[in-house]
């Protein structure tokens, strides 16, 4: 009897045959390439759908570029008429061809005193003339008297030591016939010249106070800056460098004109330019020191 109960758990303890192993392995097999397909399929639509995002920002990215450029072209525009006709424009979506590009742009124009003006960059040899009595254009154009205020001048850096030959201006018609219309100075930081009638030249962080760009000023006294003063011409000498005028009140060197356009699609461009009023060409006023 209890041989025959050991056979029994002999016979449930024995492994299975072959064909049910086999059957095992191929439902194994089964699930892990249905893994292996899932796994494909996923990395498929991640592809397809990233593909389809980089498409979409781009072509997004292309659209407003496009309209980027075609606000910055009626901005553009509108600097270009509001320069020609000397006025602001209120409508640019009613000059030809840009209706069709914006829905709305103006222009103004702006001409503004102010105690400070600082120029563009002067290359050596090069001049820039400052209005030290308010300039009106026309035909003939007008200037105001200047104010009897100190002019301060400040000029180069830290890495370059420019000389400047200025030249101050007066109204020929308002002066003594035998007092010249044309003063001449020297602002000499390096010691390069010679000659009698140089500034006193102020170097270093207390030059040009609150401009540390600047390593140089010289000041042209309120004495020799009469009621009857006109220009000042800044000749720049042995380097470039930009000029900071100062002087009280100091007339509008110029004008600002600043132009803002807008696409249907919302994009915004908004461009400014400034102008500046006749430039005297520095050779009028070659000085040798």
């Amino acid at each position: 009897m209890n041989i025959k109960k050991t056979n029994k758990l002999y016979a449930t303890l024995r492994p299975r045959s072959g064909r049910a192993s086999s059957m095992l392995q191929g439902h194994w097999l089964q699930g892990q390439i249905l893994l292996i397909l899932v796994m494909i399929m996923a990395i498929a639509i991640t592809i397809v759908l990233t593909i389809t995002f980089t498409t979409r920002t781009d072509t997004q990215l292309t659209k407003l570029e496009e309209e980027s450029q075609k606000a910055l072209a009626a901005a553009e525009a509108g600097i270009e008429s509001s320069l020609k006709s000397n006025a602001p424009i209120n409508n640019l979506e009613t000059m030809g061809g840009l209706g069709s590009n914006i829905t709305s742009g103006t222009t103004s124009i702006t001409t503004t005193d102010t105690d400070i003006f600082i120029s563009p960059n002067i290359t050596s040899g090069e001049a820039y003339t400052v209005y030290l009595g308010a300039y009106t254009p026309g035909s003939p154009a007008t200037y105001a008297n200047s104010r009897a205020n100190d002019v301060t001048i400040c000029f180069g850096d830290t890495t370059s030591q420019p000389s400047l030959d200025i030249s101050l201006v007066k109204d020929p018609t308002a002066v003594p016939p035998a007092v010249p219309p044309v003063k001449r100075y020297l602002a000499d930081p390096g010691s390069k010249f010679g000659g009698s009638n140089k500034l006193q030249v102020l170097t270093g962080a207390t030059a040009c106070p609150g401009y540390s760009d600047f390593n140089y000023s010289v000041v042209i006294p309120a004495g020799d800056v009469l009621v009857n003063t006109r220009l000042l011409v800044i000749r720049t000498l042995f380097g470039s460098t930009k000029l900071l005028v100062s002087q009280a009140n100091l007339p509008a060197q110029g004008k600002t004109v600043t132009s803002q356009a807008t696409t249907k699609t919302g994009v915004t461009k908004k461009v400014q330019l400034f102008q500046s009023y006749p430039q005297i060409p520095g050779e009028f006023f070659f000085t040798s020191f």
